[in-house]
């Protein structure tokens, strides 16, 4: 039974990060909002404890914080209720959804955005705004693009970190373009490496690629 549910789990997830376009995968993720947690947490899902592990480790004393494509909320209600942030905290998200479930956990979220992040990056929100921005599974093919980077990091102070997870094994194009996109932007002197540190994503599932979580400050 308890393999039953993993199974059916892991293809919910499936059904989201292995479509064919943006717009199957936004389609999927109305569809399992609901049950967005629950599938989740039968897979053990890691990419927000690390996100939050790494915010623990490096954040303390941030007033400020965005979570880019924080789906329901998970990173940002961790850094919360196990992290004891405490400032001003901002959810952003492309499915409505998910921003609902996330909004009904009721861990003080002073604002929800619904925004779609495109290839340029920008959001509707002012340059250098945030100490903290976090970014939990949310670059992995037709969900951020990957030159989005270049304009989501302008929401970051100099000095802030910029704390972001994806997979650190794939055979497509996408993890590839994403390094190399990332260390453009490290050689431009956008971004300087913190630290880095690869995980399970899912350690309850039997076939799993590993994940990388990166923590980068603004220059």
């Amino acid at each position: 039974m308890e393999n039953t549910k993993v199974e059916t789990a892991l293809s919910s997830v499936k059904d989201f990060v292995f479509c064919n376009n943006s717009t199957e995968s936004q389609d999927a993720y109305t569809r399992h909002s609901v049950n967005y947690d629950k599938e989740l947490d039968t897979l053990n899902y890691q990419s927000p404890q690390y996100a939050a592990k790494m915010f623990g480790k490096y954040c303390d004393g941030a007033k400020s914080v965005l979570d880019i494509g924080t789906g329901t909320g998970k990173a940002a209600e961790l850094i919360r209720k196990k992290y004891g942030y405490e400032g001003d905290l901002d959810l952003l998200d492309a499915n409505l959804g998910m921003l609902v479930q996330a909004d009904k956990k009721g861990f003080n979220i002073r604002n929800v955005i619904r925004h779609w992040v495109d290839e340029k990056g920008e959001l509707p929100l002012k340059d250098e705004s945030y100490d903290i921005v976090l970014c939990v599974g949310s670059f992995v093919p037709h969900h951020i693009p990957v030159t989005a980077l270049w304009g989501m990091i302008k929401s970051v102070k100099r000095g802030g970190l910029f704390i972001v997870t994806t997979r650190s094994t794939s055979t497509e194009s996408y993890k590839m373009d994403f390094d190399r996109t990332l260390q453009k932007v490290i050689d431009a002197k956008e971004l300087e490496l913190v630290e880095k540190e690869d995980y399970k994503n899912f350690p309850n599932a039997q076939d799993e690629l590993l994940n990388v979580v990166i923590v980068l400050r603004r220059v």
